[in-house]
């Protein structure tokens, strides 16, 4: 693992602000110019919130993201930013905020993402929240048509928006689709579910398919986008960054291929990537995972990354940094950025940009890859090398003489077969993502050691596209 130093040289600014300051200045290649789209989420900001205009560094933000960023994803949280009114009938909406901070990326030369548009109900208003199990298909219909539309026609963001997160969180974190107010006293609600449900065509069965049905919203929600904009659309949630049979990992997976059989305008999936010290992961399932979703004709983003403390939506707190929490941050954002890049995922976008700068997320667990003072830390040089060995892997040259160039395995009296004939090492994981055996190959044939019965998934190591689930019998 390469690591480089980091060179200090004093850099003064004024960005019209009227204000100086010195900053530490990465050496080598910036993020943005190691061949992956690499972003960051940005906002006008507060005095409690980082931002490219209404903050106490707002210089230092604009500094970092015109140098390092080629992707800026901003927000349009309906509870918070864009919606006005009281009720149905009186709701307005005020895009201001967003398009200033689109407007500014857009005359830096950067791509532009916008999350959210529709989902989970926690980022909308209580009144639309309150009216869960009373509202009418054909008035959520047009208002969310309505609001999508303003989105898009306001600022001309039809056409200045590269990347709209459609969908964000249409689960909660067990994979259940959220409650219904008649039938459940959960309090976590999704009043666009009120628009009705509609049958399964995924394809899939037996646990493959986890529901028989899903939120009409959905679908409505993008076709509606497709109306106003060409942009790419994705659907986006949390939890399910790993291909390891986790039941909402399964739902999300089933959710898409309905999708996609439904004929949805869906060109993208995106995981949050919201990352934890007191969880160990399988990146290669990281890896995994984005392979099938690409496998489906779908870009992969990885959309909201960070990598902080136990618990993401802790109250705020003093930062507590300390040696052996660098590393063991470091490592595990050199290893994802790894495993995603070598998946090909499309682009990654950090939460941020400089550690404990929102009051609201994360604030004192210094989960970013800029210290307070816009420094970057050694988890920014890993991220980045990161990036470098994973593109690495994917350049590497395949051996196959399959005519459509993908590799499959077969298993016959506890002899793994790989099309191909190439030396390697195949990972067998099963269906919770654990690895079972690490099988090398010689000439494509390597012995398996005694496993139970059952379905396993495998994966040549190094490769984008060998990959597949076998049955042991």
């Amino acid at each position: 693992m390469l690591k480089l130093k980091t060179k200090i040289f004093p850099v003064v600014l004024l960005a019209g602000f009227g204000m100086i300051f010195s900053q530490t200045i990465p050496s080598g290649t910036a993020l943005s110019d190691n061949g992956l789209l690499i972003g960051a989420t940005a906002e006008v900001g507060s005095s409690s919130k980082e931002g490219l205009f209404d903050w106490s560094s707002p210089e230092k933000v604009q500094t970092v993201m015109q140098r390092e960023f080629g992707l800026v994803q901003t927000t349009a949280y309906p509870a918070w930013d864009t919606w006005g009114g009281s009720g149905m009938n009186d709701v307005t909406f005020d895009l201001t905020n967003p398009n200033r901070v689109i407007n500014w990326a857009k005359a830096q030369g950067k791509k532009v993402a916008v999350h959210l548009l529709a989902g989970s109900g926690n980022y909308f208003p209580t009144w639309l929240q309150e009216g869960t199990g009373s509202w009418a298909e054909a008035d959520l219909d047009t208002l969310l048509h309505h609001w999508i539309a303003a989105v898009m026609q306001s600022n001309n963001n039809a056409t200045k928006v590269d990347y709209w997160n459609v969908v964000n969180e249409a689960f909660m974190w067990n994979g259940n689709y959220w409650a219904n107010k008649t039938t459940d006293a959960n309090p976590d609600k999704c009043p666009w579910q009120d628009m009705g449900w509609e049958s399964d065509k995924s394809g899939l069965t037996g646990t493959a398919q986890v529901y028989t049905q899903h939120p009409k919203y959905i679908r409505r929600a993008f076709e509606i986008a497709r109306q106003y904009t060409s942009a790419k659309l994705e659907l986006r949630d949390y939890g399910i960054e790993f291909w390891d049979g986790s039941k909402k990992s399964r739902a999300f997976y089933q959710l898409v291929k309905h999708l996609l059989n439904s004929g949805v305008p869906l060109d993208a999936v995106g995981f949050q990537g919201h990352f934890r010290t007191d969880r160990t992961y399988n990146w290669d399932n990281l890896n995994l995972a984005i392979k099938q979703y690409k496998d489906l004709g779908l870009e992969v983003y990885i959309t909201e990354i960070d990598y902080g403390d136990a618990d993401p939506i802790a109250a705020a707190t003093s930062a507590h940094r300390t040696a052996a929490y660098d590393s063991i941050q470091s490592k595990n954002l050199y290893e994802f950025a790894k495993a995603a890049a070598s998946a090909g995922v499309n682009w990654l976008c950090m939460w941020g940009i400089a550690d404990n700068s929102n009051q609201y997320w994360r604030m004192g667990q210094s989960a970013l890859l800029f210290d307070e003072d816009y420094n970057a830390k050694d988890a920014y040089y890993q991220f980045r090398q990161g990036i470098v060995d994973g593109l690495g892997i994917t350049a590497l040259p395949r051996t196959t003489k399959n005519i459509n160039n993908r590799e499959s395995a077969n298993i016959k009296d506890g002899i793994i077969y790989l099309t191909g004939k190439q030396d390697g090492t195949i990972s067998l994981m099963d269906t919770f993502g654990a690895i079972r055996a690490e099988v090398p190959l010689t000439s494509g044939k390597g012995i398996v050691p005694k496993l139970p019965h059952g379905s396993y998934i495998w994966s040549l190591k190094g490769s984008r596209t060998a990959h597949g689930v076998l049955l042991l019998e």
